[in-house]
This record gives C-alpha cells, sequence and structure tokens, in this order.
C-alpha cells in the first residue's frame, strides 16, 4: 500500500510541476502576443488616421481644381465675347481697339494658365486618392492580424486552464505567428 501511495504521490507532484511549467508558459506567452496586438491596434488607428487625411486632401484638391476650372471658364467666356466684338468691327476707335485686343491676349493667357493649375490640382487630387486607397489597405491588413493576435491571446490564456497545454500554447503561437506576418505586411504596405 505503502508503494502505490508512494507512486500516487509522485505522479501527482509530476503533473503539479509540469502543470506548474505551463502555467508559467502561458502568461508570458499572453502577454508577448498582448503587446504585438498592441501595436497592431496602434498602427491600424495611426493608418486609418491617415486615410482620413488623404481623402480629405483628395477632396479639398478636387474642390480647388473645380473653383480653377470654373475661372477658366469665366475667362474663356469673356475672352469669346471680346473677340465677338473684335470679329464684328465694333470697337472703331483704334485706341479703343487695341485696348479691346489687349485684354483678349490678356485673357487668352490668363485663362490657359488657370486651366493649368486646374488640371495639375485634379491630378494631386487623383494621387491622394491612390494614397487613401494604398493606406487603406495596409489598414485592413494590419486590423486582420491584430485579430489574429487577439485570437491567439484567448487560446494561449484558455492552455493555462487546460489539462493538454501544448495543443493550446501550439495552436496560439501558430495564430500569433501569422498575425505578427499580417502585421508585418500591413505595417510596409503603404511605405
Amino acid at each position: 500500500m505503502s508503494e502505490a501511495v508512494h507512486s500516487k504521490l509522485s505522479e501527482a507532484n509530476e503533473i503539479h510541476e509540469s502543470a506548474g511549467r505551463g502555467h508559467r508558459i502561458a502568461p508570458v506567452a499572453a502577454a508577448i502576443i498582448a503587446v504585438l496586438a498592441a501595436l497592431g491596434t496602434l498602427f491600424s488607428h495611426h493608418r486609418s488616421i491617415m486615410v482620413l487625411t488623404a481623402k480629405n486632401g483628395a477632396i479639398l484638391k478636387q474642390a480647388q481644381a473645380s473653383d480653377r476650372f470654373n475661372s477658366y471658364e469665366s475667362k474663356r467666356i469673356r475672352y469669346q465675347l471680346i473677340q465677338a466684338l473684335l470679329d464684328a468691327g465694333l470697337p472703331q476707335d483704334p485706341g479703343t481697339r487695341a485696348r479691346f485686343v489687349k485684354a483678349a491676349e490678356n485673357l487668352d493667357a490668363a485663362s490657359l494658365e488657370t486651366q493649368n493649375e486646374a488640371r495639375e490640382l485634379e491630378r494631386r487630387s487623383m494621387e491622394l486618392e491612390n494614397q487613401a486607397e494604398e493606406l487603406l489597405q495596409s489598414y485592413e491588413t494590419l486590423e486582420i492580424g491584430t485579430t489574429f493576435c487577439e485570437v491567439a491571446i484567448v487560446i494561449v490564456s484558455l492552455s493555462a486552464l487546460a489539462r493538454r497545454q501544448w495543443i493550446f500554447l501550439t495552436v496560439g503561437a501558430a495564430l500569433s505567428g501569422t498575425g505578427l506576418v499580417f502585421l508585418v505586411v500591413g505595417f510596409f504596405q503603404a511605405h
């Protein structure tokens, strides 16, 4: 009887020691994965702000381009009116005619310059729109990585309660590794 009791006590002691080692691994692993998840959250929030900033910039540049196109149209209409008057021969006085010709030339040059400004603003708006799209993809990738890490925290935490700790720890490590890959890809995706 003494041998059986001694054997059971020895077996219980081994189980207790292995459980104690597992209990130390799980919290450390969960803490490390939690730091990864926190970094993923930080970077994804930063990317979402960058997306909004780029989108707002694109909208602003598009509005400015629209204003410049309207100014271009206005100048072209005035140019065409003066040109029509000149073609009709209405200003008969040579001095007045010369002022009309000069005004038409100035409006023609100014309208082309305004049109170029509008096109440049429109081009910049498209650049910001493309930048926002890249940043949005980076944001989404970072969010996926963060989600993998958060699920890994739960799985690793369950390992502290389970009898088969290594199964949970292995699954948690695989999930956190996958999350880490997504976090790294997402971080460099928009750079």
